[in-house]
């Protein structure tokens, strides 16, 4: 017989977990950039030395996840859930391996010993990225579907600048050939970039699923940012209702 009670105070573990992973990731991609801007080889240093904290975070919630769906009979809306859970923690860990790679390009930078002007474009996209990250979490935590479709929507603008962005290093590698070492590990650093905002982009849209029950990519159009109706009780609240897990509805 399947304890709702034991269930769902597992399903709330798996929450907390998540949020501190989401935490984890925000926090190496901030401090990623954070050495770049810096040119600082030991912040670079403790991105790297903590993604191995993060994978390892990652793999115990996928596996709680499956625990929980073996063990336990979860209904339709608390598999949509676990299942909605066990995509975005991948996702997560992804954007933290791309704050890895940031790292990796800086301490390329700080080694070739070269000087280069960082483009003021770059710290827009990087802006954009974070609060993009920053607001996905938001959403996770808030159950908040318009601020989930808001952070959708900015992939659009991030992708826009991107590429303006990597036309201008292009051309300052043509006019400062001296430098190209260094300017090819800023354009590794805004593929990074962009692969975190596409793999926010994700979180954002397993959150739609799991609040909805629908795909993004069925959706003809995003409902407008400013709808009222699209906040859901918050991941705190839902926790304390383990009545909550008795609902089977699909919406």
């Amino acid at each position: 017989m399947v304890n709702r009670l034991e269930f769902q105070e597992d399903l709330s573990a798996i929450h907390r977990d998540m949020i501190r992973l989401g935490s984890m990731a925000e926090t190496a991609i901030n401090k990623a950039m954070q050495a770049l801007r810096e040119s600082n080889a030991v912040l670079a240093h403790e991105v790297i030395q903590g993604d191995d904290a993060i994978d390892t975070l990652e793999r115990e919630i996928t596996q709680e996840c499956v625990r929980l769906i073996a063990r336990q009979q979860p209904r339709a809306s608390d598999l949509r859930d676990i299942t909605a859970n066990m995509k975005l923690v991948t996702d997560l860990e992804r954007i933290a391996d791309h704050a890895e790679e940031i790292a990796n390009s800086t301490l390329a930078i700080i080694d070739s010993g070269l000087t280069i002007q960082i483009p003021a474009d770059f710290h827009m996209v990087n802006d954009l990225v974070t609060r993009m990250l920053h607001e996905a979490l938001d959403a996770y935590v808030s159950r908040d579907l318009a601020l989930a479709y808001h952070v959708i929507r900015t992939r659009d603008r991030i992708g826009f600048v991107g590429q303006g962005l990597l036309k201008l290093i292009v051309k300052t590698m043509q006019e400062e050939q001296g430098s190209i070492p260094a300017l090819v590990q800023l354009i590794l650093v805004t593929n990074h970039l962009q692969r975190a905002a596409d793999h926010t982009q994700n979180v954002a849209e397993w959150i739609v699923y799991h609040l909805r029950g629908t795909y993004v990519s069925e959706l003809k159009d995003l409902p407008d940012e400013d709808l009222s109706d699209t906040r859901m009780p918050t991941v705190e609240q839902v926790n304390e209702s383990p009545s909550s897990s008795d609902m089977d509805g699909e919406g």
